[in-house]
């Protein structure tokens, strides 16, 4: 029987703790009314909670403590904070229906977490099953920073809001793939031109942060469905085309046969 570790490592800890940090700032902002503080806040706790993984796998310090603390602080970081400062920057004013959409986005993050922790091991690395919350929080914090920094309000905000709450909660829960990018190794050797590429993403982003990496989720997020419409119809392309070479195969082997009776018949004659 292993004996009880006693301690925790510390290092991937204060990210997580970091991370959850960033989200419970990211409410105490909306409810002061800081919304674009409190936007600002949810992408530092994605930086955070990209990181503590990272850290302690170099560190060689992965524990089952800091797996179930890192997904309590997601849940915070990205299933609540993200749903409480999108209903107190657009949907209170929809009543009951805000609150609502606000809780479909909350209970489909927890559930997203629970599905993705039940399958670790098992699922293809390659793509994520349902939008990963923290791209879920990123959509709604993008748009809350882009309108509040660019002055964008206008009464179709409220109603983008709404959508974009319901549509990015649906695909937390959906069996819609997202590519994880996992393939990309970042310790391998690269082309200089590719580091030249990255710092010019970086330099990009920072001309207009908030409208570019709204952007670069939204598409993201839309990525998932238009993925998987185009493997069914792949696989759809490939069923019809067995269906095809199957029944070629059977008209030429009755063919074949026709063929043969005749002889067959002079032969017995």
């Amino acid at each position: 029987m292993k004996p009880f570790e006693r301690g925790i490592y510390l290092l991937p800890n204060l990210m997580t703790t970091a991370a959850l940090f960033a989200g419970f700032y990211a409410v105490i902002a909306g409810i002061q009314g800081q919304f674009e503080l409190g936007a600002i806040a949810i992408f530092v706790a994605m930086v955070f909670d990209g990181l503590d993984g990272r850290v302690a796998r170099m560190t060689n310090s992965c524990s089952a403590f800091g797996a179930e603390y890192d997904s309590l602080a997601d849940m915070i970081s990205f299933g609540l904070a993200p749903a409480l400062l999108i209903y107190q920057w657009a949907l209170q004013d929809y009543g009951k229906l805000g609150w609502l959409a606000a809780f479909i986005y909350t209970v489909a993050a927890a559930l997203r977490l629970a599905r993705f922790n039940t399958q670790v091991g098992s699922a293809d690395k390659r793509y994520f099953q349902g939008l990963p919350s923290p791209a879920a929080a990123a959509l709604l914090a993008g748009l809350i920073w882009m309108v509040e920094t660019n002055t964008l309000h206008n009464a179709l905000m409220p109603v983008l809001a709404m959508v974009l709450t319901v549509f990015a909660g649906v695909m937390m829960v959906s069996n819609t793939r997202f590519h994880s990018f996992k393939e990309l190794n970042v310790k391998d050797k690269v082309p200089f031109v590719t580091l030249l590429i990255v710092v010019l993403v970086f330099v990009v982003i920072t001309i207009k942060p908030a409208m570019i990496l709204f952007g670069i989720f939204f598409v993201y997020a839309f990525s998932g469905p238009i993925l998987t419409l185009a493997t069914l119809k792949k696989k759809r392309a490939l069923r019809k085309q067995h269906r095809e070479e199957e029944h070629s195969y059977k008209a030429a082997e009755a063919n074949a046969e026709e063929h043969q009776a005749p002889e067959d018949k002079k032969e017995t004659e």
